[in-house]
């Protein structure tokens, strides 16, 4: 079956604990979800684990008509962050990684995976590897995050097409890291600023996009409502310029949403941390 978008990557229960709820959550996972929300047939594959949280965001991909041509379970538990929301920034205290450590991908597996119009992963997604084998048979889509690392972004932008960049932890010339990223090789770079106005650079013409004012109840999710407005926009034709702006529309959307994607269930258990990767920070 031939997907218009296949997510490659992490899934996460994000676990507000002032409420006592787990919502689903998860970069490559949102995507997936929020691209089907848009009309797109769209696939995803992650690792999974066997605990509650796992089967309420396995269960919720059925629901919500994605398709799982390809499935990693492993004996454990599922990754989990620990999420705060003040006055709707949410703030990720912490995250345990849980059985997804590393995506193990045969040949035949990534065949599957490239009979579609685009492939979208993360920075968080152990899919580095894969990427030169999609080259040419695939557009691909990657979110980079607060990445700046020179040397892992010269690898990886030569090989893609869609470069998404959250906004950078510490201060930059960001127009001026956009032009180098695009010289890079990526045939869109794009760099999002929270409520401060949008950049794409593409074919040397620098873009600039405000960004619709809203109420923001949870901002948790909403990078990637953006990226999933913008590559299912791209796949109508439209012009990036119109991709961008059915991505900031999306956003907004998104930040009115509890959650990520609005889906979640009471927790059983207060949900402690085993291993918490932001602790090696």
């Amino acid at each position: 079956m031939k997907y218009d978008i296949f997510s490659v990557g992490d899934n996460v229960a994000d676990y507000y604990r002032s409420e006592k709820r787990v919502y689903a959550g998860g970069g490559a996972y949102n995507v997936a979800v929020m691209a089907g929300r848009m009309g797109k047939k769209t696939a995803y594959f992650g690792t999974f684990g066997t605990d509650e949280n796992a089967k309420f965001l396995f269960d919720n991909l059925k629901k919500s008509r994605v398709a799982y041509p390809l499935t990693d379970i492993k004996k454990g538990r599922n990754a989990v962050s620990i999420v705060e929301n003040k006055n709707g920034e949410s703030i990720i205290n912490g995250v345990d990684k849980g059985v997804y450590k590393k995506l193990d991908i045969n040949d035949a597996q990534l065949k599957i995976i490239a009979n579609s119009e685009i492939v979208h992963t993360t920075a968080y997604s152990y899919f580095e590897d894969y990427i030169k084998k999609l080259r040419f048979k695939t557009k691909i889509s990657f979110d980079f995050s607060y990445i700046r690392k020179k040397e892992y972004l010269k690898e990886l932008l030569r090989r893609v097409n869609f470069a998404f960049f959250s906004e950078a932890k510490e201060s930059e010339n960001e127009e001026e890291f956009l032009k180098w990223a695009s010289e890079q090789g990526a045939e869109v770079v794009i760099l999002t600023r929270g409520k401060n106005e949008v950049l794409m650079k593409y074919d040397g013409k620098l873009v600039k996009k405000r960004v619709p004012e809203v109420e923001v109840v949870d901002d948790l999710g909403t990078g990637d409502a953006f990226i999933a407005g913008f590559l299912s926009s791209s796949l109508e034709e439209k012009s990036y310029e119109e991709c961008l702006d059915t991505a900031v529309k999306t956003a907004a959307k998104y930040c009115q949403v509890k959650g990520s994607l609005g889906v979640s269930k009471p927790a059983e258990k207060e949900i402690i941390l085993f291993q918490d990767v932001h602790a090696d920070k």
